[in-house]
């Protein structure tokens, strides 16, 4: 892979083997153990600041790289980190017409999930929305992240609300990895939607992202079929494997 780029950034490289069925931790682990056997390098620049760690060919020196990262891939990180922090809400909204389309009807959003049939959640956090459908109340989160969820303050933290409320949980991401399957052995619901979730007026720059740093992005106005058809089949999934968790 460093023979065809000479450099990339170690989240492209876990996105791009991610296409191959590796999680992001067998990645790292693997570009560990080949540093440490000095066939690649490693270093983060610039040094301050939200940017990545570049991994390159052992026979250069990051100073050999600098120039091109700044002329070319830092400009389009920063462009895609500043974009991204409004995408989370963005895709949120996206998340919700899904379930509506899917017959789901939501009954709060955010802070106000805190309050569930006249019961305060003790936690500080919240749930993105509470939805019902056919008898069956779910406390969703939704995660538009190029990483994986962080599995405590992503998933434990919001899993514990609906958990007070005595319902349903269910998330949806990009990607889980190997907390997809953990997350179901205890109790909650998950539907990857493998892209982040952008709006179609960033389509230009999600095209130079993918071009540049290989993150994949969909540029959308309305849900498109396959997220439907995957709200139903958690719903399916719920009754199948959960039945009498959120029938209150």
């Amino acid at each position: 892979m460093l023979d065809e780029h000479r450099f990339l950034s170690q989240r492209s490289i876990q996105i791009i083997l991610e296409q191959k069925n590796y999680w992001h931790t067998v990645t790292w682990n693997a570009i560990k153990d080949l540093e440490k056997e000095m066939k690649l390098r490693r270093a983060k620049y610039p040094p301050r600041g939200d940017f990545p760690v570049w991994v390159y060919h052992p026979d250069l020196r990051i100073n050999d790289i600098k120039g091109q990262i700044d002329s070319t891939f830092k400009p389009i990180y920063k462009e895609f980190i500043d974009a991204s922090s409004g995408m989370g809400h963005y895709c949120e909204d996206i998340i919700e017409k899904a379930l509506t389309e899917a017959g789901f009807v939501t009954l709060s959003r955010n802070q106000n999930t805190r309050y569930f049939r006249g019961r305060k959640s003790p936690q500080k956090t919240d749930l993105d929305f509470i939805v019902y459908k056919e008898g069956v109340f779910y406390g969703v989160e939704v995660k538009n992240l190029i990483a994986y969820p962080n599995w405590g303050e992503d998933i434990v933290d919001k899993k514990s609300v609906a958990e007070f409320h005595g319902i349903q949980f269910m998330m949806f991401g990009r990607s889980f990895g190997p907390y997809g399957y953990r997350l179901f052995r205890c109790g909650g619901l998950y539907g990857e939607f493998n892209k982040l979730i952008w709006a179609s007026n960033l389509s230009s720059l999600a095209e130079r992202v993918e071009e540049k740093l290989y993150f994949p992005i969909i540029c959308v106005s309305e849900p498109q079929e396959d997220l439907i058809a995957k709200a139903k089949e958690l719903h399916l999934l719920h009754e199948k494997h959960f039945y009498g968790k959120g029938r209150i």
